[in-house]
């Protein structure tokens, strides 16, 4: 790592040597972070709805440095630690460590390619807003929380004034594979995934936009303790009513799990209505992710595939890890009311309820959580934001959740708090 970081440097040394010659043509750019979060979690964390409770804080740091050629390419590397403080842990470790620091970020761009090809290859993040808002898409580091969210990628986009396709390749293995400072050896993810993508973006006209996709996945002894290939076709859609829209996403999921074949489905649909002077917007949701039917030789459990982030719940997150690994959405319906209010320019205040069910029962309830009916639950959310300049920002995430007979009779309500600061240059 130590030749890495010397070379980095002699590199930023040249380029802003060449920099004074050919100002107008060779760029550099810096940007940082700093993220310090205040969390707690009561009944949901490693005790599964029990007594349970873990308070802490974590220091996030992040910075990066954009080398642009002449506008023909560029080149990104970012550097980010994370440390967290614990004030109480019921696990007995409550002491500070100082963790490791990791490549956060290390990619190549052509952007401009021939006027309409994108070429970028590295490790990358893969924004949400580009990508059916994260649902298949978000996370290709889950195992490490918020710390990192990249994707060891190769994207070769096509694009046009109404429409792009793109070529996406990921392979994103259980452990970090390149250097790291105070290296710990953390887990990334549950098994090498890798994936082949193509995916499509179409303002169809004023109204309506999609992106429809198709991908091979495959896992090496993933979460379900099997060698996983699943072919995965499906789109996001937005539909512009005028004084409401519509956005919704659907996909089908067929391959193999082992020996066992494997089909599986799933999707959402929000109506966004705003609600003039008041409510901005309010929306009706619905999420459905199929569950396996024990009960059958083919496996019809969803597989959120990259999208194993806190999309829906933090405290179902983490519950997630009794039944089919952390932030693992699969055996799910969930019905979404939620309003958006903005009292102040800089504030936003967003309430959410969620009846949370499931499609399936877990029938081997001996020593574990699980109950025997299919009613997960009630989530109540709350977050309220407020930016204080473009540069730094806060919010208060608070989550209660009221368990239903899914789980077992003894269980009980499950918080959680987060408390946010963010800094950017």
């Amino acid at each position: 790592m130590k030749k890495v970081l010397i070379i980095l440097a002699l590199a930023l040394f040249a380029a802003q040597t060449v920099l004074a010659d050919a100002e107008k043509k060779i760029g550099l750019i810096f940007d940082g972070a700093a993220r310090i979060r205040y969390e707690f979690y009561n009944h949901s964390v490693h005790a599964g709805l029990a007594d349970d409770e873990q308070s802490y804080f974590r220091f996030k740091f992040s910075g990066g440095v954009l080398a642009d050629f002449y506008d023909i390419f560029s080149i990104y590397g970012k550097l980010t630690n994370e440390s967290r403080s614990y004030i109480y842990n019921a696990l007995g470790d409550a002491q500070y460590d100082i963790d490791e620091t990791v490549i956060d970020n290390l990619f190549f761009n052509i952007p401009k390619l021939f006027g309409a090809i994108d070429i970028k290859a590295g490790r990358m993040d893969l924004p949400l807003s580009e990508y059916g808002e994260g649902f298949l898409f978000a996370d290709g580091t889950p195992l490490d929380g918020s710390r990192t969210f990249y994707f060891n990628a190769a994207r070769i986009r096509y694009s046009t004034t109404e429409s792009s396709i793109e070529l996406l390749g990921i392979y994103d293995p259980e452990y970090d594979e390149l250097s790291v400072i105070n290296d710990k050896d953390k887990k990334l993810n549950d098994s090498l995934e890798k994936a082949f993508v193509i995916y499509g973006r179409s303002k169809i006209n004023e109204k309506l936009y999609i992106e429809p996709y198709y991908m091979l996945k495959t896992e090496e002894s993933g979460p379900f303790g099997k060698d996983v290939s699943i072919n995965v076709f499906g789109s996001y859609v937005k539909y512009d009513m005028g004084k409401a829209a519509v956005r919704a996403q659907a996909a089908a999921q067929l391959g193999n799990y082992g020996d066992e074949a494997g089909r599986a489905f799933g999707g959402y649909a929000y109506l966004d209505i705003p609600v003039k002077d008041i409510v901005k917007p309010f929306s009706i949701g619905y999420v459905y992710l199929s569950g396996d039917d024990e009960s059958t030789k083919t496996v019809e459990a969803w597989n959120p595939v990259f999208g194993r982030f806190p999309m829906l719940s933090e405290i179902m997150h983490v519950l997630y890890i009794r039944e089919s690994g952390l932030g693992y959405w699969t055996n799910l319906q969930m019905l979404k009311f939620e309003a958006t209010f903005k009292p102040l320019e800089k504030m936003s205040i967003i309430t959410s309820y969620n009846f949370v069910y499931a499609n399936e029962t877990i029938t081997n309830t001996a020593g574990t959580i699980f109950g025997t009916g299919k009613h997960r639950g009630d989530l109540i959310r709350c977050r309220v934001g407020y930016n204080f300049s473009k540069n730094f920002s806060s919010y208060i995430l608070g989550e209660y959740f009221i368990p239903g007979d899914f789980y077992y009779k003894d269980a009980q309500d499950a918080s959680f708090l987060r408390i946010e600061f963010m800094a950017k240059i």
